[in-house]
């Protein structure tokens, strides 16, 4: 049943209180009047019923039109992550890689935030990459010492 259908049931009943509320201005005898107006009474609650059933109808579609929504943005964004896998990176790191296309890295800490900040190379030397979203770093490649320096090894 939708809010159309509730209006013509509503408009419907108000149309019959109202013919009875007309009887009552008449001279009639008093048993019929005391059933018009027991008439009136029932008319004027089942009025009171619709008018609520109304608005709880309305309620549960702005609930599940809320819900609709919720629903389409989650399954946008599993869309959106089916692209990346989790990895663990040659540094250490582990964080979600691209699975097609251009490859590089996202935070996994934004991931859970429902934001994708691709990891940018804070530090060729030391195979470090920073988000720009939460400013976290990742260790991604591997790095060697030698002589005393750090030496980025940098493999892709």
């Amino acid at each position: 049943m939708d809010i159309g259908s509730i209006k013509l049931a509503y408009d419907g009943l108000k149309s019959a209180k109202d013919i009875f509320s007309a009887f009552e201005d008449l001279k009639s005898e008093s048993e019929s009047i005391a059933k018009i107006n027991e008439a009136v009474k029932q008319v004027g609650l089942a009025q009171e019923t619709l008018f609520e059933l109304r608005e709880e109808l309305f309620k549960l579609q702005e609930s599940n039109n809320k819900l609709k929504k919720q629903l389409s943005e989650e399954k946008a964004w599993e869309l959106k992550l089916s692209s990346y896998e989790l990895v663990k990176t040659e540094g250490g790191a582990v964080v979600y890689k691209t699975t097609q296309g251009l490859e590089y890295y996202i935070c996994p800490s934004c991931v859970v935030k429902k934001e994708i900040h691709p990891l940018q190379d804070g530090n060729v030397v030391s195979g470090r990459f920073d988000c720009p979203g939460c400013d976290k770093g990742f260790p991604i490649t591997k790095f060697e010492q030698s002589a005393g320096l750090s030496v980025g090894v940098i493999r892709r």
